[in-house]
């Protein structure tokens, strides 16, 4: 089990337990659980690079334990 920092970048600051196995996708609708969000409005990345996709692992993005994660929100507007 991993802890990763989900950074909104407007001060707040989530830790989401996961796996290294764990498809971004769990890992963004644990987000949403914690942030009252809904997934489909959720974008994860790291700062300066492309957003994470969903089919991925956290694994193969090399996400361990303590990496921090930009969230963004995409509401379509």
């Amino acid at each position: 089990m991993i802890l990763v920092t989900i950074n909104d970048r407007l001060g707040t600051k989530t830790q989401v337990p996961c796996l290294p196995s764990d498809p971004i996708k769990l890992l963004k609708a644990m987000v949403a659980a914690k942030i009252g969000r809904p997934v489909h409005e959720i974008m994860l990345k790291r700062q300066g690079e492309r957003p994470f996709h969903d089919n991925l692992t956290c694994a193969d993005y090399a996400i361990s334990h303590g990496v921090q994660i930009d969230l963004e929100l995409n509401t379509g507007d």
